[in-house]
Formats: structure tokens, C-alpha cells, sequence
């Protein structure tokens, strides 16, 4: 627990220590969005009016992926940019509290973007949120956001071997808005590939988001969010695993140092 909470700290020192705010803040504005608009304008287009809720909402959830895959595999890549990284490794601390306490800046700076997304669905595109269960849509986003770190330390291992990892950041992303229900419900995809769509704990959340800002209670989304944490929880070991296992390939091929 103190591995956990000094690296969080140590984190949020960093980054804000080389990372201008007003830059930042124009990040959280434009990012969501940007995005959001792209695809309700489609959606409109394609689908009518009627489907414009449910692309915002969608859509309003998926930003925090950014943060928790993104951003949570940029900690390893700096590190070996930076040239620090075999110094980190030299320590001997545990893995695991090392580097998910450092990711926790992410999840929390993810559950702003989720905020600052639904701010713009009910501004500018009308959602409704009257009806809104907000306990069980705050402890929705909190839930994801940290599930979704999993995904980010998987491919962040990849910073042990492989040079630039941000490439496949780039793909799981677009990955996520194609099989997790972020613009169109998962029963449209073929059939064969409806599956895959059940490996991610933010298909769950956004479904359960959904129900949420329609009045659903934790009860009533319980069974959605039993998923999701077993999705998530599955994909936080395989990534500590997957992370372990990259660390002594790359002790042993010398990659550990290559940039």
C-alpha cells in the first residue's frame, strides 16, 4: 500500500511538473468533444435523430480510454525514453503496486474526461438527464476507469521489446469503438464476431451508463457490472503476467536498453 500510494503521488508530481494546464484543459475540451460530435453527426445522418442519446453517452464513456490504455502505457514508454526504466526495475518493490499505483492519476484524470463528456451530451446534443441515477453512474465510471487500466498495463509491456508501443495503442483503440457498443449496439456486428465485444469490461459500462442515465438503480445493473469486474479483474492479472513476462525477455535479448 505505501508502493501504491507514493508512486500515485510521484505520478501526479511528474506529470503536472512538464505538462502546461491550459494545454492540458484545451486536451479534456477538444478531445471529447471532437469525438463525440464526429460520431453523433454520422449516427444522425445514418440513423436519424433518435439515435443521437445513445452515440452521446457512448461516447461520453469510451473517452476514459484514453486515459486508461493510452496514457497508463505511456508511463512505461517515458520511463524508457527517458532512460530511467532500468533504474525503476532495479528497485525491489513489487510490480504490481508499483506500476498500478502509478496508472491511479489516470483513472481519476479519465473519470474528469467521462464528467466533462457528459457535460457536452446534455449541452449540445440534448441528452436527458433528468431521470439520471447518479450514484450508479459515478460508481460506474469509477469502476471502468480503473478495469480499463488492465488493457493499458497489457500493452504497456510491450514498451520492454518493442520500441514504440503507441502503435498498438492507436489500433486497441479504434478496437474498442468497433467491438464495444460505443456507436451502434453490439447485436449489429456480424455474428461470429459479437464475442469478442464480451472481453472488454467497457462494453458492460457503457450498457450499464446507458441504463443508468435512464433511472436503473445498482441493483438493476448489478449483473452487468458482476461482468464487468470479472472482465476487468482478468485483464488487470493478465496484464501484471504479460508485463513480467516482457520484462525478462527483454533482460534477456538487450532490449531492455534499446530506444
Amino acid at each position: 500500500m505505501r508502493i501504491f500510494v507514493s508512486n500515485a503521488l510521484f505520478s501526479y508530481k511528474a506529470q503536472f511538473q512538464w505538462l502546461n494546464p491550459p494545454m492540458w484543459l484545451t486536451m479534456k475540451l477538444v478531445l471529447s468533444l471532437s469525438q463525440m460530435a464526429f460520431f453523433v453527426f454520422v449516427g444522425k445522418f445514418i440513423r436519424g435523430e433518435a439515435i443521437i442519446p445513445y452515440i452521446a453517452v457512448g461516447n461520453a464513456l469510451q473517452v476514459l480510454s484514453w486515459n486508461a490504455v493510452f496514457s497508463v502505457i505511456n508511463i512505461t514508454g517515458h520511463d524508457k525514453w527517458d532512460g530511467t526504466l532500468s533504474y525503476l526495475l532495479a528497485t525491489p518493490a513489487s510490480r504490481f503496486p508499483l506500476f498500478l499505483g502509478r496508472a491511479m492519476m489516470h483513472v481519476l484524470d479519465g473519470m474528469l474526461s467521462v464528467a466533462i463528456g457528459f457535460a457536452f451530451a446534455g449541452y449540445f446534443f440534448g441528452v436527458d438527464f433528468s431521470s439520471t441515477n447518479f450514484v450508479t453512474l459515478v460508481v460506474i465510471v469509477a469502476l471502468t476507469s480503473f478495469l480499463m487500466t488492465g488493457f493499458g498495463l497489457m500493452i504497456g509491456s510491450f514498451s520492454f521489446y518493442f520500441r514504440n508501443p503507441i502503435v498498438f495503442a492507436n489500433i486497441f483503440l479504434f478496437i474498442l469503438l468497433i467491438f464495444c457498443g460505443v456507436n451502434f449496439p453490439v447485436k449489429d456486428l456480424p455474428t461470429f464476431l459479437q464475442p469478442i465485444s464480451y472481453i472488454f469490461p467497457l462494453t458492460y459500462g457503457i450498457d450499464a451508463a446507458r441504463q443508468a442515465v435512464a433511472g436503473a438503480s445498482i441493483l438493476q445493473v448489478s449483473t452487468l457490472l458482476t461482468y464487468e469486474l470479472a472482465t476487468g479483474l482478468a485483464a488487470v492479472v493478465i496484464g501484471y503476467f504479460t508485463f513480467i513476462q516482457f520484462e525478462l525477455l527483454a533482460r534477456r535479448t538487450g532490449k531492455l536498453e534499446e530506444i
